[in-house]
């Protein structure tokens, strides 16, 4: 056997050379995209770590008749930071004050809204499986809770009756 020419020598390593280039070039796509997840966490933190209320999640209940006032409350208390899981008619619509309605037993979260709405009437009826935290059943004084009037002075509207 004679010796090879520069020129075989060459193409013999061509599809070798090619697959040390298609190597490195995955390694380096999977150092750039596991990079990001070897950082240390930041420490800032997060908007809901800060605010208990993002924690809550509350039904409204219309509970004296008038219409929309548990889309009306609901709006003030996402405003305030609370999560509203859903809205709609109570029972009944012959209810004379709110009502804040521990469903959970955490009373420091039916606390937290009455707090909140300066509604002092706080039941417990807690349930075994309960879609939402809080229940607020709105009643007839719901022009008298603290986060309607706030939203109603900033948005310079009359009452509704």
């Amino acid at each position: 056997m004679g010796r090879k020419k520069r020129g075989q020598l060459k193409n013999a390593f061509g599809p070798f050379r090619l697959t040390y280039i298609l190597v490195a070039a995955v390694v380096v796509l999977m150092v750039a995209l596991a990079y990001p997840l070897m950082k240390p966490a930041s420490k800032k933190k997060a908007a809901w770590a800060e605010n208990p209320s993002f924690d809550i999640r509350i039904q409204v209940l219309n509970g004296c008749g008038t219409e929309g006032v548990a889309e009306e409350v609901a709006s003030c208390l996402r405003d305030a930071g609370f999560d509203i899981v859903g809205t709609g008619n109570a029972d009944a619509f012959d209810y004379a004050h709110t009502l804040v309605i521990d469903r959970c037993g955490q009373a420091e979260k039916a606390a937290n809204v009455g707090k909140s709405l300066q509604c002092d009437r706080i039941l417990v009826q807690r349930i075994a499986s309960p879609a939402s935290d809080v229940v607020v059943l709105v009643g007839a004084d719901w022009t008298s809770l603290a986060l309607v009037r706030e939203g109603r002075e900033g948005k310079g509207t009359a009452y509704r009756r």
